[in-house]
């Protein structure tokens, strides 16, 4: 089966330029939004928003309104989609919903939970209340480290008259230790 990649690309936005989704529907009590700010606060940003490219220079959240709004004044890191309103409604209606689908391996729970410490009585209530809830993770496949794919990369396009010029061109490039390739369109 061959899967599109709807990921055009990685950037950090400001949290405030952000198109809060009006039909998400997602609601944030106070301690999922304290529990959120601590890890923040402790660990920094793992995990990016999903947003779609509206096409006229701004972009819509999908997936991390809480995140956009505890980083109010900071610039987030954000998955770029090339998706429809229709396929980002879809996206809306489902991401965190087929992800909670999940079951749990319990004693592994158990015993990440045991291992982290933390100040804060709202992260340790979200960590009791895990401990508590018994549910078994399927296994999942590795995949490969695209994480290449997600660094931002700077280009230069150069026309050649002609295939001489753009090779002796690509060796002197080369030669100054640039990465570079031949490229015929």
């Amino acid at each position: 089966m061959e899967i599109k990649d709807r990921i055009k690309s990685l950037r950090r936005i400001k949290a405030s330029r952000l198109i809060r989704n009006p039909r998400n529907w997602r609601t944030h009590p106070a301690a999922q939004k304290s529990a959120l700010r601590t890890v923040l606060n402790e660990i920094g940003f793992a995990t990016a928003c999903l947003v779609r490219d509206c096409g006229d220079g701004t972009f819509e959240l999908l997936d991390g309104h809480l995140r956009a709004d505890i980083a109010e004044g900071s610039k987030v890191p954000c998955l770029i989609l090339d998706v429809t309103p229709a396929e980002a409604d879809q996206i809306l209606a489902t991401f965190d919903s087929i992800t909670s689908l999940a079951q749990t391996n319990q004693r592994a729970l158990d015993s990440l939970v045991e291992s982290i410490s933390s100040e804060s009585r709202d992260l340790q209530k979200l960590l009791l209340s895990l401990a508590s809830s018994p549910q078994v993770l399927p296994e999942e496949d590795q995949g490969e480290d695209e994480s290449s794919l997600l660094r931002d990369s700077f280009s230069v396009l150069v026309d050649c008259k002609d295939e001489s010029e753009q090779l002796a061109l690509l060796k002197q490039l080369k030669s100054e230790g640039y990465q570079c390739r031949a490229w015929i369109s």
